[in-house]
């Protein structure tokens, strides 16, 4: 069987390939853009700007919480007030029919 050559293989006797202007400008870009960030992964100041952003996204986050939490406990405390209020409307209500111990008294003529 023969072996099969890939198209990435290149005969070591072939001359590298000259490049046009703007494929030249390109590769220094991409130099350009891979030094800046291994530059910002290493640099002191990078880093602290980093982490104090992080800080600050993880104040914001929990301040936001907070606020979230205490807008449902005032929603679920206002519901709780109003169901506290037609609940003791509706057994005050039913109270004023119901005589204790007897049956049904007469509906008032309201």
């Amino acid at each position: 069987m023969a072996s099969i050559t890939k198209s990435k293989d290149k005969p070591k006797n072939e001359r590298p390939k000259r490049l046009s202007k703007k494929e030249l400008a390109q590769q220094f870009r991409h130099e350009a853009y891979l030094r800046a960030k291994e530059y910002r992964k290493t640099d002191p100041r990078q880093i602290e700007m980093a982490e104090k952003m992080k800080e600050r996204r993880k104040e914001v986050y929990q301040a936001a919480k907070e606020r979230n939490k205490a807008y449902r406990a005032g929603i679920k405390k206002a519901g709780e007030e109003r169901a506290g209020k037609k609940k003791t409307v509706r057994q005050d209500k039913l109270k004023a029919m119901v005589v204790r111990g007897s049956s049904v008294k007469e509906r008032l003529k309201s």
